[in-house]
């Protein structure tokens, strides 16, 4: 049976021996104590059954049980409480040696990651339109060449002039 529920509510009693599950359309589900702790608000499928409950009596009255947790799954035994199915959450890789092995990278993927971080940057400061993309790269790009270029090896300094000290006089 597909339900819908709304609430998840505990025994009326402490120590009462079943709690109920009200579904958004106003149905009550009667259900286990040791299985409460498996549903949550929403939608899901459980197995019922009907019983009658008080038999015989004038407090007879028809109820439907739930017979398992949702999906077919099953309450847990000695009435210990489960926690939920665990999440398919992330897990990093681990490598050994840690990240002081990564591949170097070439000149051409070393300049492209220097011109878009600079580029990236000055984007995200809101100071610059898209327009001006095209600038701030070659800008980049001539900053990384400039930084890249290898010195000219130059001799030694030439020595300064010599001072001059024969002045023709004036006169």
């Amino acid at each position: 049976m597909i339900v819908n529920i709304k609430y998840i509510n505990p025994p009326r009693q402490p120590g009462g021996r079943y709690g109920n599950l009200k579904l958004a359309d106003g149905t009550t589900l009667m259900c286990p104590v040791d299985m409460l702790n498996l549903f949550r608000t929403g939608v899901c499928e459980v197995n019922t059954k009907q019983q009658v409950w008080g038999q015989g009596t004038a407090t007879e009255n028809t109820v439907t049980v739930v017979t398992s947790g949702p999906y077919g799954s099953s309450a847990p035994s000695q009435g210990l409480q489960s926690p939920p199915p665990p999440r398919n959450e992330f897990q990093p890789r681990v490598y050994q040696g840690g990240a002081g092995k990564a591949a170097p990278k070439s000149d051409e993927e070393q300049r492209n990651m220097f011109i878009m971080g600079v580029v990236g940057r000055a984007m995200s400061s809101g100071k610059f339109t898209a327009s001006e993309i095209a600038v701030l790269t070659k800008g980049a790009a001539e900053a990384w060449d400039g930084l890249q270029a290898k010195p000219t090896p130059q001799g030694p300094p030439e020595p300064p002039p010599a001072p001059m000290t024969d002045y023709p006089s004036a006169g």
